[in-house]
């Protein structure tokens, strides 16, 4: 099997044994990656380019991200109606917990 593939599985695989939610998993993966390189996230760019989950499902896991305050959503100046993704307070808070899961799972593999 090729590397990638093989370490993305073995990275997956101890998330599979807690109740977590992939589809929030899946855009806080993407929205890190934007933001490692600099970007400013609209509500609508995760609308558009995560394309594994309807965008009802994205909106739902949206808003209930916001309400645990793993990410906090800031109007635009110029137009309110235009929400930027940030971390929230509790954004590395729910890293800290995928982080422990893959650590706990490494240890018993």
């Amino acid at each position: 099997m090729k590397f990638k593939i093989n370490h993305l599985l073995s990275a997956l695989a101890p998330l599979t044994q807690k109740k977590l939610d992939m589809g929030e998993v899946m855009i806080l993966s993407f929205l890190q990656t934007q933001w490692a390189s600099g970007c400013e996230i609209q509500v609508n760019d995760v609308l558009d380019k995560v394309s594994a989950l309807s965008t009802a499902s994205l909106n739902r896991k949206l808003k209930n991200l916001k309400k645990s305050n793993v990410l906090t959503f800031k109007a635009l100046a110029t137009d309110e109606r235009v929400k930027i993704i940030e971390p929230g307070p509790k954004y590395f808070d729910y890293l800290d917990q995928l982080d422990s899961l893959v650590k706990m799972h490494e240890k018993l593999t």
